[in-house]
């Protein structure tokens, strides 16, 4: 197999040709600039693989990968970008891009796949290719192709401003863009989009849509691998045991791109709550700091009881934090995750809660957030609740039409949903395969479902009638003090 090595450091480039000389039994050649690899690409028949430095004095990767792809139609690139590693955000199996300081180990086992996967089409992963051209600070437009499929990504200064496909725009475009795999790409660096539809930072962004499409590949049946493998999160000071204002910190219960989240007691009520703080690397960013406050402030204005409250926002020493109400339990992600199921009564309660919030925040105009399973938690008791469900930016809001997250909650409820003999079992998942349709009585609206839920609920689970703690079997023997 013949490699091309084009860098503008001979030292760098060299390096790299003798590494691939010891460690493989492939072919290889350096050469300094673009220019000299477009003159040897006409006196060569074959290459397989271009690894290029991505931009230096002379020296232009992509506009390199697209004229020598011309040249030889089974050219497969990597790229060598000059950022260091510690600022990626996210981390992508298979990758084929290869910032500061290269890694050798990774990229001589790229190098065998190039080998293994016999002349397949130069392809990448999307979020790949967009954090690269992000933390080069690229602008123009990337043309993303994955066999029918099209879509268009506008960048500015290093930051994603628009993006559309034939279904989409915005997030939801690069969402859905995900949902393709590896795509091949022609990049337009004078390109400018006619309007912007993404107006937070490109990390925030890329996080988000990766987090929604993890959830997602997590409940597929054949358990795929998720091509983004873990968030590459700076290292962050644990709270736990401390006094962070009127907080005694407890065990830290999740992070984020955003932020730490810990079980803490304000101890001036002695009250539990979820301690959100903002990571530190973010605190110093008026922009960051401000935007996780306002999503803090959209949810503290919200009152519903199947949304978990938010009690105070604010500023200590430093450190932007917010509380919102504890819950004992585990988020419908963390039970499918575990492989277990959830009773018929259980999911019509999830179905019943998830549909009365949307509708409470539609009715009042209020932008939600994509639904996730991590903002479902479910109590002891068997009780559904939401937590942070609001967004305060509409970059980060779902804005599609709810018919389609109606199908999507549908499909996620029907493998954890316990099928039993017993009447309600029936009933329930007959909505749930309602909520998945597409005929002329689907259920379309989130109102709509929640009463369709309501309905069902108050047939199926009609409230007990109280009784008195003295005729229980069990407390009879309890003597009452003072009865």
């Amino acid at each position: 197999m013949q490699l091309l090595i084009v860098h503008r450091e001979a030292e760098i480039g060299e390096g790299l040709l003798g590494m691939v000389s010891e460690y493989t039994a492939h072919a290889a050649e350096y050469l300094p600039s673009d220019a000299a690899a477009r003159i040897w690409a006409q006196s060569h028949a074959e290459c397989a693989l271009l690894i290029a430095q991505l931009e230096a004095p002379g020296m232009d990767g992509l506009a390199l990968s697209g004229s020598l792809g011309a040249h030889f139609p089974r050219l497969q690139t990597f790229f060598l970008p000059a950022y260091a590693r510690s600022k990626q955000r996210l981390e992508v199996t298979q990758t084929k891009i290869f910032p500061e300081p290269i890694d050798g180990e990774g990229l001589l086992r790229a190098i065998e796949r190039v080998e293994e996967s016999d002349g397949a089409r130069n392809c990448f992963p999307v979020v790949d290719l967009l954090q690269m051209c992000c933390l080069s600070g690229k602008g123009g437009a990337l043309r993303l192709v994955a066999g029918r499929e099209t879509g268009v990504v506008f960048l500015r200064h290093g930051e994603l401003r628009h993006a559309v496909t034939a279904h989409a725009r915005g997030l939801e475009a690069i969402y859905e863009m995900l949902s393709w795999g590896p795509l091949e790409f022609a990049y337009d660096a004078q390109a400018s989009p006619a309007e912007q539809t993404i107006d937070i930072s490109w990390d925030a962004a890329l996080v988000e849509v990766v987090l929604r499409k993890r959830e997602e590949q997590a409940l597929q049946p054949d358990g795929r691998e998720a091509q983004v493998a873990a968030s590459l999160l700076p290292p962050e000071l644990d709270l736990t045991g401390q006094e962070f204002g009127t907080y005694r910190v407890g065990r830290k219960l999740t992070e984020s791109f955003w932020d730490k989240v810990y079980e803490a007691e304000q101890t001036s009520i002695r009250r539990q709550v979820a301690l959100h703080v903002l990571r530190s690397s973010l605190r110093h960013d008026p922009e960051r700091a401000q935007e996780f406050l306002e999503t803090a402030r959209a949810n503290a204005n919200i009152r519903h009881p199947a949304i978990l409250p938010v009690y105070e926002a604010g500023e200590y020493e430093g450190a932007y934090f917010y509380a919102r109400e504890f819950v004992v339990g585990r988020t419908l992600y963390e039970i499918q995750a575990r492989g277990l199921t959830i009773s018929a009564l259980l999911a019509l309660r999830i179905i019943c809660a998830v549909a009365e919030v949307l509708a409470h925040l539609e009715a009042r105009q209020i932008l939600h957030a994509p639904l996730r399973l991590s903002r479902i938690f479910v109590t002891p008791n068997e009780e559904a609740r939401l937590a942070g469900m609001a967004v305060a930016h509409p970059a980060l809001a779902q804005l599609g039409p709810a018919q389609s997250e109606i199908q999507t909650l549908g499909g996620v409820l029907i493998p954890l949903t316990e099928a039993t003999a017993a009447p309600e079992s029936g009933r329930v998942l007959q909505l749930i395969h309602r909520m998945q349709i597409s005929r002329e009585d689907a259920i379309t609206a989130w109102a709509a479902l929640a009463e369709e839920a309501k309905k069902l609920e108050s047939f199926l689970a009609p409230a007990s009638p109280a009784r008195s703690p003295k005729k229980t079997g069990r407390l009879a023997k309890v003597k009452f003090w003072g009865k």
